[in-house]
């Protein structure tokens, strides 16, 4: 991958790469496969319907309350290599359940703009057989070049994590700048691309009134974004982080009150966006 036209601030997502433990900032090298974490067949929480979700290795962010906390390092023993023919296998023998509740599949991971030839690959084949195709990322998006466009274009629907608009605070929470996945927003605005912001309610880094606010004004001109689904912060992963040999560090916190929940989706809802929980 190097040579390619890099995005914006690309000095930054290097310093940033390797301070997350990447090294360089590049790509996995494309052979062909895509390194997949896990599958879930049946999804009901990775975009409309129901979904064949795919689990991609690797991530470049830290978060504090990472859920997948196993799908970090860009390669792992515990993950398989699979082919596009491998994975549209599954898909169609599923292709009749999903299109009947108005599902599809999802890619998300990890980080699956990392693997971004794979994915777009597999989306080509999707749209070939007329599936419903959505991207979930924290749109760290290293290159801005043909097979970003080539994968974008293949996307019916972008749900993407805006973790937290204060750069101060998002470097806290997730390790790195948020840079990269804000011009990511930008860029995806610009296309007129179908994107769900989602926003993970997480006391003490998410969950105050002015960090609703900043996202509100963020997103408000943007038109391609129709909907926010705001998700309360859950314990749910923390046992991972300890299987990885890490210490989880938001033991202790838990997940915010209703009425905190519902102040923040009333502040985003006032900035003309439609809200789901």
């Amino acid at each position: 991958m190097e040579g390619r036209a890099a995005g914006p601030d690309a000095a930054g997502a290097a310093a940033a790469h390797a301070s997350a433990g990447g090294g360089h900032a590049r790509h996995r090298h494309y052979e062909g496969v895509g390194h997949v974490h896990s599958i879930e067949s049946c999804g009901t929480v990775d975009g409309p319907g129901l979904r064949y979700v795919l689990f991609l290795q690797g991530c470049l962010m830290r978060c504090l309350y990472c859920h997948n906390r196993d799908t970090w390092d860009l390669k792992s023993d515990r993950a398989k290599d699979m082919t596009v023919p491998d994975v549209m296998k599954q898909v169609l023998a599923y292709r009749h359940y999903l299109k009947a509740t108005g599902g599809g599949v999802t890619a998300t991971g990890g980080e699956p703009l990392l693997q971004y030839e794979f994915v777009r690959d597999w989306f080509m084949a999707c749209h070939a057989h007329d599936i419903h195709t959505c991207l979930d990322t924290n749109g760290y998006a290293l290159h801005y070049d043909e097979v970003l466009q080539a994968l974008l274009d293949n996307t019916d629907l972008v749900m993407l994590d805006l973790k937290q608009i204060d750069p101060d605070i998002h470097k806290v929470l997730v390790g790195i700048p948020n840079t990269r996945t804000l011009a990511f927003a930008e860029h995806l605005a610009r296309r007129g691309q179908r994107t769900r912001v989602r926003y993970v309610v997480v006391p003490g880094y998410t969950d105050d009134e002015r960090s609703a606010h900043l996202l509100g004004r963020f997103i408000a001109p943007m038109k391609n974004v129709d909907t926010v689904e705001v998700l309360p912060y859950h314990e749910l992963g923390a046992h991972k982080w300890a299987l990885c040999g890490d210490e989880y560090r938001l033991k202790g916190v838990h997940p915010p009150p209703k009425e905190t929940v519902a102040q923040i989706c009333r502040i985003l809802e006032g900035y003309g966006k439609a809200i789901i929980v």
